[in-house]
């Protein structure tokens, strides 16, 4: 399997618009939160050829969000690691130059997509509004309940990446290994908020389990997505206020 998030820039990060002060970040989490029942199945989207982990979270990301809100969005295999290609300036680059490449930078993948959509086919492209979220456990518990998937960029140690496999949970106990880069995923749901409580992850074309102490101690950036365009049919309120959070993303 691909990785492909490039390091995060902390200062970037706070210059982004933050979702602390939005309404929904008021209320304690709930103590657990299941979706099992939601009609959500992770994909690949070629990222276990490409490292284009930054735009099959994304897209990921929007199938978890329409599973919640009840309805299918048509998204093509090929689609992300085309938009992935747009996000990094080489749109006619052939497969075999795309897996060479580095990856991308989370915050410039949602400013790309903020800007100029990703594309889905026939269909109209998609635009998520987006805010960074506390890297806290109360905080991205809150945001996953209120906001739907998480988009979190972790750093995976080599252990991690041997252990990989959907049946094995992630901890950190005895992991001294090194780096082995960074990954996009997505947050789902939480079977509790102790540190060995485990968070339901989806990357790699499944779902993964992994400790809560394992996702603070490898998160180095989270943000929660608003898509206007997959909302609920019945208007409910998400707690963000969407314009502000809009007009904060188009004086960037």
């Amino acid at each position: 399997m691909k990785l492909g998030r490039l390091p995060a820039d902390p200062e970037r990060i706070a210059r982004a618009p933050q979702l602390a002060a939005h309404r929904f970040a008021a209320a304690p989490p709930l103590p657990s939160l299941d979706r099992s029942a939601v009609p959500f199945l992770p994909r690949l989207f070629g990222n276990d050829t490409l490292p284009d982990c930054t735009g099959a979270a994304l897209a990921n990301a929007a199938l978890a969000v329409s599973a919640l809100n009840g309805f299918e969005t048509a998204i093509l295999d090929a689609d992300v690691p085309a938009f992935y290609a747009e996000c990094i300036g080489m749109p006619r680059a052939s497969p075999a130059q795309l897996a060479a490449t580095d990856g991308a930078v989370a915050l410039d993948v949602l400013r790309y997509q903020f800007a100029s959509g990703l594309g889905v086919g026939a269909q109209t492209v998609l635009c998520a509004l987006f805010g960074a979220v506390r890297e806290d456990r109360a905080a991205l518990a809150n945001a996953l309940v209120n906001l739907g998937p998480g988009y979190w960029g972790v750093t995976l140690t080599e252990r991690d990446m041997a252990t990989a496999h959907p049946g094995i949970v992630w901890d950190t106990e005895g992991d001294s290994s090194p780096p082995a880069g960074g990954h996009m995923l997505v947050g789902w749901d939480y079977s509790g908020l102790g540190d060995l409580d485990t968070v339901r992850l989806a990357t790699w074309g499944a779902f993964k389990r992994a400790t809560w102490r394992w996702v603070e101690a490898r998160l180095e950036e989270a943000y929660g997505l608003v898509w206007r365009q997959l909302a609920r049919a019945d208007g409910a309120d998400l707690g963000v206020d969407v314009a502000a959070l809009e007009a904060q993303l188009s004086a960037a």
